[in-house]
């Protein structure tokens, strides 16, 4: 039985070794760690949802997609409407990739969805 659990133990592991990486909130403002409290989101073929648990209303929310394998990918999804506290919301990453004047959109079979890195960009809290 302990080796059944064993090996189910490292088929997990060795699977979630393919998974996006979700950066934390990296910035120090006080107001903005707040306005995030309980917010989550995850991401999936393409889409992100966004889980409103915190304490406050949303206005804009963005949320970016980078690859660690290709420096000019970038992604991003945008939640312009806003969220109320308790909601859920669900919006499609619009993928591009290139520099300069030859930044193009790019399919999302053709992302490596893998090596994606996700971030919160932006989030702003509702005015009523």
């Amino acid at each position: 039985m302990k080796k059944i659990i064993f090996v189910l133990l490292l088929a997990a592991c060795g699977c979630s070794g393919y998974a996006q990486t979700y950066q934390p909130i990296t910035s120090k403002n006080k107001t903005y760690q707040e306005t995030l409290k309980g917010v989550s989101y995850t991401y999936k073929q393409g889409v992100v949802t966004l889980r409103n648990n915190g304490n406050y209303a949303l206005g804009t929310v963005s949320i970016v997609a980078s690859s660690k394998v290709d420096s000019t990918l970038f992604g991003i999804a945008l939640f312009e409407d806003g969220i109320n506290k308790g909601d859920i919301a669900k919006a499609e990453v619009y993928f591009t990739t290139g520099r300069g004047g030859k930044v193009h959109e790019v399919p999302l079979k053709q992302v490596d969805q893998q090596n994606l890195v996700l971030s919160f960009d932006k989030a702003t809290r509702a005015v009523k």
